[in-house]
């Protein structure tokens, strides 16, 4: 399997910082196989990935090169590369997934042969399972986290009577490096992983900082450490809110163990004793590592907050829980092998991988991207006429709908701003 890709060229176009470490992982272990591989970057307007980001997915893997691109000239950077790559990994979101694959298709005409297409997640799938795989359905090889993801995208297909046979169970690649510590932690760190967007209350996540601060109280010996999604200055995918770091600052200044840091989840998690989050991936990284694993429940258990995912894995509690005895082992090694953790999974993806290119050598002139799953052929050829690629979402129509609804907003905003002024009011009324 070391040498079983031997001569091959294999890209990975990555944009955010968590799609970067898993295009990079998966790199890295096509580069071990013998494989060239090349990460390339794609800064989104507004939201580029910062240096500090850029380190950390470098960490990875040190010997595969990085370069950065714009996102709005990826056609040409992808023209430049179609003849000389072997396969290309798409690692973006399904928006941005369901943009390239619609760019290719146009392009595939241009080109004599084409690369193979991968594509995989960076996180659970929590939240638009469906949605997201069939955004990436017109991929040749589909890598997926779970036999439930599994099954789920295949049922999908069988209504849009589709073929499901690219898809592959390859569990997380951000876990596939992961073993069980051997070595045991004295003092421990309790360290919690915030996510950007979870919780979106603001009552809750001033609730979460307290219940830190008094886990802190609760175990004075042990560092509790606050590890931020991002920092002030960076950009993820989600909204990010940065009110949980202001005030675990604050909290800070009075208990003496409750600190932040910016260190790499993985750093942070060679030093830990037991890991707290509400429905962070990192929560996989811990369980992967033999770490003690806490997810909150405090706030309830549902799809909003995504901690529903891990039902059944014995890690759920509340903070009363985690202050009791935040040390002992208490999650499912067989619910986490079922939920992202693949121990065979970077074979499964080689094996894949190397099957796929094989068996297409002699079809590279196929030009067809299979893009059914975002809908009838009428309705995509209707969708992209009469409002662009954003209307093949099914929240395309959704956000349109928020720009005129901003734009009302405005209008009554000034009318009502007017007519409140007594004396305008008056004149307008002929008083």
């Amino acid at each position: 399997m070391s040498a079983s890709l031997n001569g091959r060229r294999i890209i990975a176009l990555a944009c955010f910082d968590s799609f970067g470490k898993t295009g990079m992982s998966m790199l890295a272990a096509c580069r071990n196989a013998g494989a060239d591989t090349y990460l390339i970057l794609l800064d989104v307007d507004g939201r580029t990935i910062s240096r500090r980001q850029r380190v950390e997915i470098q960490r990875v893997d040190p010997k595969t090169k990085i370069t950065r691109h714009p996102w709005n000239g990826r056609q040409m950077l992808l023209e430049n590369k179609l003849d000389s790559s072997d396969a290309v990994i798409l690692a973006l979101d399904g928006k941005r997934s369901r943009d390239t694959l619609l760019l290719l298709k146009r392009l595939w005409n241009e080109h004599p042969k084409r690369p193979l297409l991968v594509s995989a997640y960076p996180g659970i799938l929590f939240r638009h399972q469906l949605e997201g795989m069939l955004d990436r359905a017109g991929v040749d090889l589909l890598c997926l986290n779970t036999p439930n993801d599994f099954e789920t995208y295949a049922k999908g297909c069988q209504g849009l009577n589709l073929d499901s046979s690219n898809a592959v169970i390859t569990g997380l690649p951000i876990l596939w490096n992961l073993h069980p510590r051997t070595q045991s932690i004295e003092r421990g760190s309790l360290v919690f992983f915030e996510q950007p967007s979870v919780p979106s209350n603001p009552l809750q996540r001033r609730y979460l900082c307290q219940q830190l601060e008094r886990l802190a109280n609760h175990w004075p010996e042990h560092q509790i450490i606050f590890k931020p999604r991002i920092s002030g200055l960076e950009r993820t995918l989600h909204r990010h809110h940065g009110e949980m770091t202001r005030g675990i600052k604050r909290l800070s200044k009075k208990t003496e163990n409750l600190t932040i840091s910016f260190k790499p989840a993985a750093h942070l998690l060679r030093k830990c004793s037991c890991a707290i989050t509400i429905s962070s991936t990192a929560a996989l990284e811990a369980m992967a590592m033999g770490i003690s694993t806490r997810i909150v429940t405090d706030l309830g258990l549902n799809e909003t907050l995504g901690n529903h995912y891990f039902i059944a894995s014995g890690a759920l509690a509340e903070f009363e829980s985690i202050c009791s005895d935040p040390f002992s082992i208490r999650h499912d090694s067989t619910w986490l092998e079922h939920h992202g953790y693949q121990p065979n999974g970077k074979n499964q993806f080689l094996t894949a991988l190397r099957t796929s290119l094989t068996s297409r050598d002699n079809e590279l002139n196929d030009n067809a991207i299979e893009l059914a799953g975002w809908g009838s052929r009428d309705w995509q050829e209707f969708a992209l006429a009469n409002g662009g690629i954003s209307m093949l979402a099914s929240g395309g129509v959704r956000s349109a709908q928020r720009k005129r609804n901003r734009t009302r907003s405005l209008i009554r905003q000034l009318r009502d701003f007017i007519i409140g002024m007594g004396w305008i009011e008056k004149v307008v009324r002929g008083r």
